[in-house]
């Protein structure tokens, strides 16, 4: 073994070898030195000849840029106003409907689309995110604001040339051979024009809309406001909003930052077609991408809106039209639950956002995924969790289930934790049973059915839910939406365990052939592995004898700080007993020298009206809750041993 050590390091730095005499005649090229006549010791030495000189070295390292903006206070107060103006026009509407003896939740679901409708982007943008937010609003109102539909007036293509040529650097004649100048697609962020490349690709370039950003920006700015009023209020529950105010804004920019598109799209397409599933995305022409432009190849097929259409419309003509070319629902069904499973159980990252109209179906039920900017990922530990639910899905263990949902809400503040168990049994209960009853619907069979109940248990018992878990549900719901509709009698269960055995088929795969690769010998890793434990090992000994020796948390610190409440407390019981004290002892001298009590009531009613004696005692109350803070908030932690 040692002897393969030995070997496997020499490979990885092989020994010096001596130079080439044409290595040493360029290294020894001197700069020519005149000598001066009857120096001595003291004189120049020939030195290599510089082509080169300090100033070209470019010591800076480039810095990944962020796409932010920024809004003024005054632009950002004009947003607030037109806000506010649309939630009067609500309000006033609910108003209405009360007087009129016509208010329902869902006419208030429909007015509040309307008036999100006519707000701008990031009204149309908030309404996406919140239509996945049950754990935020009643399910009407998600349902109604799923209904919107990302769309928006063209802006002039003169603008958008104008950005092409700015992002390119270069003439658009010089770029494109054909730009079509009627935009193929207009959504709030963006706008799409096919054209040509000069080598002969057709592609589709994506333009960034003049004057968003700063848009947005104040948009977000007069949101915060308005939920930091409502929380200040309590008309929001405090706290309730901050996570999804940061998330929010997170995703809005990223969409705006076509940079990062390409590059997901990139990676996604790379990385399937090396697992030859039938799934794919555009090539991206980095040459061309910039933050606000990005060119990307041009996908002709079937829009999965179109196939759904036809499915639930029954138009035979039209699927038998695509089963020429190899496209069949129900097959296109099993292969999507097959790619979220992918996704989310294996890539490095997941398409967010895969609704219909992100969907284009190819010949042979090739599957081609659009607008790579909205992407998840997961934490090795949510990944876990999800598998184990879908585990006890599949058994109908309906206990376990229920406790990998409370898992992925991850730590519970102080609440009925038995009633949310209780409810979540409920849920999962009439999901499985669903699943297997030959009567019931095909929405009720939905996994995201179960996801969505869940989401309003959350906000039942006011559980706020995480980015991991929310990006999950979404996903979830979209991925459904599309699945169940294209096969109504889909088990959804069955294909998990297909899923399921195909991925423990590739890993028994691996492992077969890392232990064929390792019959002839450990492995250069092997050993390199063996080290990292072996100097593992000897942190956990060295750190377990230290804390051993000196224990990390010391409780008398804790006891300390109990003691120290304590000691303050006795201290004001003792002052208090110190002036109840005297003035008893004052009484009794009243009573023997004056013949008459004191009115205590009296006196205490007129000291009390002195505003210095008020604030004195204000004081002292505000200076011992300091101390008690501060003392609380001192580590329980040594960090050096005792002496």
């Amino acid at each position: 073994m040692k002897r393969q050590r030995v070997a496997a390091i020499r490979r990885i730095f092989p020994a010096d070898e001596p130079a080439s005499e044409e290595q040493n005649e360029w290294a020894e090229q001197t700069e020519a030195l005149p000598a001066p006549a009857g120096a001595g010791v003291v004189r120049p030495m020939p030195r290599r000849k510089m082509t080169l000189s300090l100033e070209d070295l470019k010591v800076a390292l480039p810095r990944a840029r962020r796409v932010v903006f920024k809004a003024s206070i005054p632009y950002a107060a004009s947003r607030l106003l037109y806000w506010l103006w649309g939630f009067l026009k609500f309000y006033a509407g609910n108003l209405g409907d009360v007087v009129r003896r016509r208010a329902s939740t869902q006419r208030r679901a429909e007015r509040l689309r309307r008036v999100f409708e006519s707000a701008g982007p990031t009204f149309g943008k908030l309404a996406q995110q919140l239509s996945m937010r049950a754990d935020m609003l009643p399910y009407e109102y998600c349902a109604e604001l799923s209904k919107m539909l990302d769309r928006a007036a063209t802006f002039p293509t003169e603008q958008a040339i104008e950005i092409i040529e700015r992002n390119v650097g270069r003439p658009l004649a010089d770029v494109f051979e054909v730009f079509d100048p009627t935009p193929i697609g207009s959504a709030s962020l963006a706008c799409v024009y096919q054209a040509r490349l000069r080598t002969g690709e057709r592609v589709a370039v994506k333009v960034r809309r003049p004057g968003i950003g700063p848009l947005i920006a104040a948009d977000l700015r007069a949101l915060d406001w308005l939920l930091i009023l409502g929380e200040t209020l309590t008309i929001i529950p405090p706290g309730v909003t901050r996570s999804f105010r940061r998330e929010f804004e997170a995703i809005l920019f990223a969409e705006m930052n076509f940079r990062n598109e390409a590059r997901y799209t990139d990676i996604f397409r790379r990385r399937a077609a090396k697992q030859k599933k039938g799934v794919t995305a555009p090539r991206v022409y980095f040459e061309f991408c910039t933050e606000e432009v990005m060119v990307s190849e041009f996908v002709s097929g079937v829009w999965m809106w179109e196939l759904m259409a036809a499915v639930d419309s029954n138009d035979q003509e039209f699927l038998s039209r695509v089963r020429q070319i190899g496209i069949e629902p129900k097959a296109l069904a099993r292969k999507l639950v097959a790619v979220m499973q992918r996704e989310v159980q294996e890539e490095l990252f997941f398409h967010a956002d895969p609704h219909p109209a992100n969907l284009v179906v190819m010949p042979n039920n090739r599957i081609c995924f659009l607008d790579f900017g909205a992407i998840g990922r997961f934490t090795t530990q949510t990944r876990k969790t999800v598998r184990q639910f879908q585990h006890h899905m599949i058994q109908g263990d309906i206990g376990r289930m229920t406790n990998c949902a409370l898992s992925l809400l991850g730590p519970l503040p102080p609440l009925d934790v038995e009633g949310i168990r209780r409810e979540f049994e409920k849920i999962y209960a009439e999901a499985v049973y669903a699943m297997r009853a030959d009567d019931a619907e095909w929405w009720e069979r939905s996994a995201a059915q179960g996801w969505l109940r869940f989401m309003e248990v959350a906000r039942q018992f006011s559980i706020p839910a995480g980015a991991d878990t929310i990006q999950f549900f979404r996903t979830t719901f979209a991925y459904d939406a599309v699945i169940m509709r294209l096969d109504k009698d889909l088990d959804v269960t069955k294909e998990w365990e297909t899923y399921a055995k195909r991925a423990a088929k590739e890993a028994r795969q691996r492992v077969q052939s890392s232990m064929r690769e390792r019959r002839r010998g450990l492995t250069d890793m092997d050993f390199m592995k063996l080290e990292e434990f072996g100097d593992t090992v000897n942190q956990l000994v060295f750190r377990l004898q230290r804390n051993i020796e000196n224990p990390i948390i010391h409780f008398r610190n804790i006891v300390g700080k109990i003691a120290y409440i304590a000691s303050l407390m006795l201290k004001l019981a003792f002052l208090a007993g110190a002036a109840i004290g005297i003035g008893l002892l004052a009484d009794v001298v009243a009573r023997r020298w004056f013949g008459r009590a004191i009115d205590w009531s009296a006196m205490l009613e007129r000291v009390t009206q002195f505003g210095w004696v008020q604030l004195l005692v204000i004081a002292v109350i505000l200076v011992v809750i300091r101390r008690i803070i501060l003392r609380l908030n001192q580590p329980d932690t040594r960090l050096t041993p005792e002496t």
